[in-house]
Order: structure tokens, then C-alpha cells, then sequence
């Protein structure tokens, strides 16, 4: 599936006048998250529990990278933390009459958790589906965008260490979409202006090289 529909002069042509959605998409990005809570918190529709994940998040890696705490001996040093100021408060609740912490229950949904599963394998089935249309070719200008984009992000991949790339992945999650969706009209016509400098320069490509290339008879098969 093209990012931008259509490869023609005359089309490019006309997506000066009109410019189309990235990835030819016809719902808006809060809809296109599922629309729930989840694309609330990426979009900050939801500014507390999504400043509350980029705090801990941010927290986790600097313990984790800066003060090279190991995740098996982080998770056991706050388990025990926080069970010895429990201890402690309610302890004293019963010697200064204070009111002992209220441990909220937490319930696990079942429905909850199929509708999470639904939505990661739609959303999984759809990206499979966009990386074959690629990969056969029906797009080559994208085939190669999408190539050059892996070996970057390859690249990047051996400047980070595991953590930081995770870290790296969840900032961005939670900062382009909405840093998208205030700026689309201009990230759209930037995004469109080079997809028709990418196919411009794939079909000089094409006329220059790729069509000289010689390619053998195809033999039909006899019949008996």
C-alpha cells in the first residue's frame, strides 16, 4: 500500500492542489490508535497519566543506564522499599491513631485483555500486510524508502544499547503522534513533495538502468 496514492506527472500534479493523508489513510489519528484510552495517552488527551509514564519510564532508565542499577536487583530493591514503608506506616497507624494505607485492589479484566489482544493483532495483521505490498513490489518507490529507512534504524541500532533503544521507541511514542497530529497539514505536504521526488528519481532510475537490463526468453510450456 503506497503512502501517497497514485505515481503519475499528471497526479503529482494534482496533490500540489490536494494534499493527500500520509499513508492514504481516511480516519484521524486518534481513530487510527483505536480511538480509546490507549490513543488518548499517546495523543495527551489524558496529560496526567501520560506525564505520570514519561516520568517513570524516564526514572526506570536512569536508574537503569546512568546508575547501572540491574533490572533483577532494581525490582527487588523497590519491592522491598515499598513493603518496609508499608510496614512501617502501618505500624504506627495503630500507636498514633493514623489511618492505615488503603491497598487499592487491582482487577484484571478478562474482556479487557482480549480486546488488547484483537487490537495488537489487527494492528499486527495491518503492518504484515502493508511490509508484503512492499517487499512484492507494487510500490517501488516506497520498496526503497522502506530500505533505506531499515539500514538507518539498523545503524541506529548499533550506537544504542537494548535499553536505550527501548527508551528511545517509548519517548517517541509518546511525542510524534501527538507532535503529528498538531502539525499534519505540513508534515503531509512535506511528506508528499519528497514520495514525488522518490518516484521521479525511481523512474529516471528505471529508464536509465533497470529497462537496459537485459532479461531472459520466457519458454512456454508445451502442452501434451
Amino acid at each position: 500500500m503506497p503512502i501517497f496514492g497514485g505515481s503519475s506527472d499528471s497526479e503529482d500534479e494534482r496533490t500540489i492542489h490536494h494534499t493527500p493523508k500520509l499513508f492514504t489513510r481516511q480516519q484521524s489519528i486518534h481513530s487510527l490508535f483505536g480511538g480509546g484510552k490507549f490513543a488518548d495517552i499517546l495523543l495527551w488527551r489524558e496529560p496526567k497519566i501520560a506525564s505520570t509514564l514519561v516520568i517513570g519510564v524516564s526514572l526506570l532508565w536512569f536508574l537503569m543506564e546512568v546508575v547501572e542499577y540491574n533490572f533483577i536487583t532494581l525490582v527487588c530493591h523497590a519491592s522491598m522499599t515499598s513493603m518496609l514503608l508499608f510496614f512501617i506506616w502501618s505500624t504506627a497507624s495503630d500507636f498514633l491513631n493514623w489511618e492505615r494505607p488503603i491497598i487499592p485492589e487491582v482487577v484484571l479484566d478478562e474482556s479487557s485483555f482480549k480486546h488488547l489482544a484483537r487490537s495488537f493483532h489487527a494492528r499486527f495483521n495491518q503492518i504484515l500486510s502493508k511490509l508484503l505490498d512492499i517487499a512484492c513490489g507494487r510500490d517501488p518507490p516506497l520498496f526503497f524508502l522502506t530500505t533505506i529507512s531499515l539500514y538507518i534504524l539498523s545503524i541506529i541500532g548499533t550506537c544504542f544499547n537494548f535499553v536505550n533503544l527501548l527508551f528511545i521507541g517509548f519517548v517517541s511514542l509518546l511525542t510524534l503522534p501527538v507532535m503529528y497530529e498538531l502539525y499534519e497539514d505540513d508534515v503531509d505536504t512535506v511528506a508528499g513533495k519528497l514520495m514525488r521526488k522518490m518516484r521521479k528519481l525511481y523512474r529516471k532510475v528505471d529508464s536509465n538502468v533497470l529497462s537496459k537490463i537485459p532479461r531472459g526468453t520466457v519458454k512456454s510450456k508445451k502442452h501434451t
